[in-house]
Order: C-alpha cells, then structure tokens, then sequence
C-alpha cells in the first residue's frame, strides 16, 4: 500500500492552497452565493470551489502522465500519448467543469446543463468506455449489447445530477463522495476486481475532495458550486462503470442520494413541475425541519455512507441486493420519521 502514500498527498496537499487562492479570487471578483429563502445560508460564500478541487486532481493525474503513465493504462490505445479511455475521461470532465465555472459565475439553463452534461457522458461513451453486461442473482448475466452506449450516457448524467442536487447542506455532497470514492477504492484493488488504475484515480479524488471538505464544512467558507458537484458525480459514474461495472456498489454508497432523487423526480412529475425545478423537499432538508442542525444531518448521512459502502466492499451479489432493498426500506423510514418529528415540531412552536 506505500505505493499509494504519493496519490493521496500530492493531491491532498494541493487542494488545500488551492481551495484558498480560489476563496480570495471569487470574493474579490464578486463570485459569491447571496443568501435567499430557498438558501440555508444566511451570509454571502464564495462559489468555485470546484476548480480548487478539480485542479487537485488534474495536476496530480497529469503528473502521473508525466512520469508514471503506466500507473494510468486501462487499454493500449492511446491519444495524444494518453491511455484512450482517460482521454476521453478528461475531455469529458474538462467540458462539464468549463459549464459548471459558466453555470457558477453567469448562470445556465437547464436545457444548456443537460446538453453539457451529455456532451460530457458522450466523450466517455466516443473513447471507448463501455458495460457490457451486469451480474444477475437470480440466473446467467444481463448482456447490454448494443444498449451499452445509452446506458452509459443515461448513468453518467443521472449521477452527474444526484450529487449536484445533494449539494444542497455544507458538506454533504463533498464528504459522500469522497466516501464513495475511497469505497471504490477499496472494491478496485479486491484480487478480485483488480484494477489499479481506476483504484489510483479514486484515490486522488478522495484526497482532492478530503482536502476541500474542512472548507466546505458548516459554516461553509467555500462552496462546491455546480462546477464541483457535477464533477464528482461524473467522476464517480466513471470509476462505477469503466474497466467492467461496479455499479451496485456506487448504487450503495450513493444509495440514499439515489432514492431521494428518484423520489424528488417522481413527486415533481406528478405535481406537474419540471423535474429539474429546484425546491427544499430533499431528504437533507427534511433532517433540518425536523431540528437537526446541519452538521447533525450531515454526519448521520455520513454514517448510512459509510455503512452501506463497508457492506458493498464484504458482500456478493445476492448480499448487494439484499442490501439494496434494506437501504430502499431505511430511506422510507428516514421519510417517515423525519415528516412526524417536522410535524411534532410545528405544533410544539
């Protein structure tokens, strides 16, 4: 494991300056969060966090493409000197970073956010990253066949969103996915899985996003802003599918996140909203109306994470699924539990 000390701290102490440079220029220039009814923040906070973070990262893989390029192969193609599948990769999340940095400082619609964000997945998809098939408990594995590149696109962008909407307390989208990505990790390096690469780009996005998070922590002195949270949703959809699936065990880790936002886009559907309308119904919010403070809420998310990521790491596929529907039961009961002490709370006051 000495061989993986370098790829947390370069990025790791790379982060952290670079979270403070980027805090100064966006207060300087203006590129702040105003606080508004449907904000919990009560003062201005820089937003562009993500380039910080986003920068940790790149610097530290082009330095691995500088010196220890074969600590980066997944196929033996290559572009530009680059392993194909990272070209595409870094394409990909240079697009959705570009957008999210727009998205931060102008403003975007959701039409041009869902365009960059499938311009992104259709890098990844152009370059050759595909999942061809899944395990199936019940009998032989799921060939995808020719449905591999939707699906691609589809898990790219829909995780791409599950974090941009967790983004929502200081902190949570932040520390999740570092979770997640230690998690995969972990999964990457089993004898079993076995793939180096993917487990040394996880590891430098956990670090990247370790050294962010005493920032993001409430009270935020730094925002993730769209640019970072569509990031590390991106990054996260990537090292879930490429060098063959670990889906079901990004569906885990994510799980709670994953089943707020289907639930969220269900509700909205059925009230007539545009999916994409942004309120405070989220599982997160909840936690607040029921009296948590935020950090409360978020270091309970924390745990459920990290719970269901440990679980993911031990069990096998039936034990996955069995999981899966634990962690779908437990989201109800958080639900129910949250709405009654909300309601308790209301006729207390």
């Amino acid at each position: 494991m000495r061989e993986y000390l370098l790829p947390f701290l370069l990025p790791f102490s790379l982060s952290i300056p670079l979270t403070i440079i980027v805090r100064h220029i966006a207060f300087k220039k203006g590129w702040v969060d105003y606080p508004s009814p449907r904000k919990i923040h009560t003062k201005p906070v820089p937003r562009l966090g993500g380039i910080a973070l986003f920068l940790a990262f790149l610097l530290t893989v082009l330095f691995y493409l500088i010196f220890l390029s074969d600590k980066l192969k997944f196929v033996d193609e290559r572009v530009w000197g680059v392993d194909r599948n990272l070209f595409g990769v870094l394409l990909g999340a240079l697009i959705l970073v570009g957008a999210g940095i727009y998205d931060d400082i102008k403003g975007l619609s959701p039409f041009w956010k869902f365009f960059f964000q499938f311009l992104a997945a259709l890098c990844v998809v152009l370059f050759g990253i595909r999942i061809w098939w899944f395990s199936n408990p019940f009998g032989p594995k799921i060939v995808l066949g020719a449905w591999s590149h939707l699906f691609v696109i589809f898990w790219i962008v829909f995780l791409v969103n599950v974090v941009n909407w967790l983004d929502g307390l200081d902190g949570l989208a932040t520390g999740v996915s570092a979770i997640s990505a230690l998690t995969l990790f972990f999964l990457s390096l089993k004898p079993e899985v076995h793939q180096p690469a993917t487990a040394l780009l996880a590891l430098i996005l956990f670090a990247s996003a370790l050294g962010f998070l005493p920032f993001n922590l409430n009270p935020a002195k730094i925002f993730l802003g769209d640019s970072g949270s569509m990031f590390l949703g991106y990054m996260l959809a990537i090292f879930a599918i490429i060098s063959g699936g670990k889906v079901a065990t990004a569906f885990l880790v994510l799980g709670i996140p994953i089943f707020d936002a289907l639930w969220v886009i269900l509700r909205r559907l059925f009230q007539g909203c545009p999916p994409w309308l942004a309120d405070r119904r989220h599982l997160h919010h909840r936690f607040l109306e029921a009296g948590f403070s935020q950090r409360q809420a978020v270091f309970l998310l924390y745990l459920i994470a990290i719970i269901f990521g440990v679980a993911a790491l031990k069990l096998q596929t039936w034990g996955k699924l069995w999981a899966l529907l634990l962690l779908f039961g437990l989201m109800i009961l958080l639900a129910f539990v949250l709405i009654f002490l909300e309601k308790r709370r209301k006729v207390v006051a």
